[in-house]
């Protein structure tokens, strides 16, 4: 589902995580605290060329996983773009909507939502890096070795588990509606999708409960121990976040030095 299966076709599948988990966490950090907007499109590209030059992904499978984000990012970042003007105010467009108010782009709104726009995606491509050579149940283990607290390690993977189950669930009752041709137009396609959400959640709830019993009738305790997979130790990985980091703190740097 998502991500995972790409994870595990990944070159990086046999690399320690915890070398990817602080590349990525480095690159972020980075990429959030300069507040730039060059800073987060290096990072875009950076982490972007990481996760298809080291981890073996497709372009185009990184562009697709990019676009839902971008798409949101478009849609959140239009308040901070055009905004209500006061009078008088010059601005790169303007125009009377809505009635007598008049609205309009300013440079620094511009700016403002450039960069908004560029630190959400370079700190989504981070998150791709890390999610798109990483299985989670690597991440989990590496996660239990950086000492995190046991209680949210397990709550991770149940989760994780529990999503395959809500997604199985809704995949099952789509095809079921399919085959009884419950999208055949938009009045009943509208049926269709709200008897889909109303049943979801109870059969999702009755598929984890027996999940968990299955788990209870092999003797889980509260623990979920799995055997960990070989691994290399990908000390390289830390030399590739110095650089990283190096590119991002020159780039604010100079960015710092050309507005001044």
């Amino acid at each position: 589902m998502g991500t995972d299966r790409y994870a595990y076709a990944s070159r990086l599948r046999r690399v320690d995580a915890v070398p990817k988990l602080w590349l990525t966490l480095g690159s972020l950090v980075l990429c959030i605290s300069c507040d730039s907007a060059a800073v987060g499109l290096v990072t875009l590209v950076l982490m972007g060329a990481l996760t298809v030059a080291l981890g073996g992904q497709k372009p185009a499978v990184l562009l697709r996983f990019l676009r839902l984000p971008l798409a949101f990012l478009a849609v959140g970042c239009l308040p901070i773009v055009l905004r209500p003007l006061p009078a008088g105010e010059g601005a790169l467009w303007a125009a009377e909507l809505f009635g007598r108010v008049r609205w309009g782009i300013t440079a620094e709104y511009l700016r403002m939502g450039l960069m908004v726009v560029c630190k959400a995606m370079g700190a989504v491509a981070a998150m791709y890096f890390l999610s798109l050579n990483t299985p989670m149940t690597d991440l989990t283990q590496a996660l239990g070795r950086l000492h995190v607290p046991k209680l949210l390690v397990e709550l991770m993977e149940l989760i994780y588990r529990f999503l395959f189950v809500f997604s199985d669930t809704a995949r099952r009752i789509r095809v079921a509606q399919e085959s009884r041709l419950g999208y055949q137009t938009p009045r009943r396609s509208l049926r269709s999708m709200g008897e889909l959400v109303s049943s979801l959640f109870l059969r999702a709830w009755r598929q984890a409960d027996r999940s968990y019993t299955a788990l209870e009738s092999r003797g889980y305790t509260g623990s979920l121990d799995t055997l960990p997979a070989l691994r290399t130790p990908g000390r390289w990985l830390y030399g590739v976040l110095a650089a990283v980091a190096a590119v991002q703190i020159l780039t604010w740097m100079a960015e710092r030095s050309w507005l001044q």
